[in-house]
């Protein structure tokens, strides 16, 4: 029982050092290219509800609302959140993936990932899976239980993806826009396979697997092959900037915000705390 302690501190030291070793390499390649941003004067606050024939034709993201829970039961302090949102676009469609409708979901329509889907060793690997799938396979909006709508979401249909920039590098898997059947989520959902690692903990498992770190892979690895071209809008991923994301935002950073964040229905929550401490003490190291 002796030498097992010094083993497992070393182990955990090497999973430490490696985990630092990718969130540097991470933050040196895949960095968001600031073309990409959404800024405000493309969706100012002046913009709300698309009611025109003519508004609805140039969305290419479908009125869809989708949320990950354990059953069909939300907790009464996320159920008034999410329909603070369902309320605000009551035309949006609403689906929510419970763990049974999830599996079914991934059997019955993409087949060739159930046993990876089964096979996850921690259930909110499972939950973050099932929303690129949906969004995939449906297109629309994936929220997490603690995001709230402050804006209709009517402006942002007119991009093919959105992703949110989270701190201190990369995107967030909290909330997605996606096109039904875009490229980008046609890589990431195939990339689950490929990314599927066990990192011995359950931190850098989860975040390097399907989380926000195997999100901010993906973004990378397909911006560099989908440079920023005017002539070809559709093929772009953009990146939804802390004053319209609103997450992590001190007072009056982000007054025209599209969400407000109640921090505490993901497992994610305390990523970005995990994950600054990591880069800092990466850029330290390396």
């Amino acid at each position: 029982m002796a030498r097992k302690g010094p083993i497992l501190l070393a182990l955990l030291a090497l999973v430490l050092v490696g985990t630092v070793a990718v969130l540097s390499t991470f933050t040196y390649y895949f960095d968001v290219d600031s073309a990409a941003f959404i800024t405000e004067l493309e969706v100012p606050p002046s913009a709300g509800r698309a009611n025109s024939t003519e508004a609805r034709a140039k969305e290419k993201i479908q009125r869809i609302l989708h949320q990950t829970w354990k059953t069909d039961v939300l907790p009464e302090r996320w159920q008034s959140i999410s329909d603070q949102c369902r309320e605000m676009m009551p035309d949006y469609e609403y689906m929510l993936w419970t763990d049974e409708l999830s599996r079914d979901f991934i059997a019955r329509e993409y087949s060739w990932f159930l046993s990876t889907f089964d096979s996850y060793k921690y259930p909110i690997q499972r939950a973050d899976a099932i929303r690129y799938f949906v969004l995939h396979y449906y297109g629309g909006i994936y929220l997490d239980l603690d995001v709230g709508c402050l804006r209709s979401l009517d402006p942002l249909l007119e991009y093919s993806v959105i992703l949110p920039k989270t701190i201190p590098i990369g995107v967030s898997n909290d909330l997605m826009f996606a096109e039904k059947g875009h490229p980008f989520m046609d890589q990431t959902i195939h990339n689950l396979v490929n990314f599927d690692h066990d990192w011995v903990i359950n931190y850098p498992t989860v975040m390097f697997s399907t989380g926000p770190m195997f999100l901010s892979a993906q973004y990378g690895i397909y911006a560099a092959s989908h440079l920023h071209d005017p002539a070809h809008p559709s093929s772009e991923v953009r990146i939804l900037p802390k004053p319209l994301y609103g997450k992590n935002a001190k007072e009056g950073e982000a007054p025209h915000s599209f969400f407000q964040h109640y921090y505490g229905s993901s497992w994610h929550s305390d990523d970005a705390a995990f994950v600054t401490f990591l880069g800092k003490w990466g850029k330290t190291v390396m």
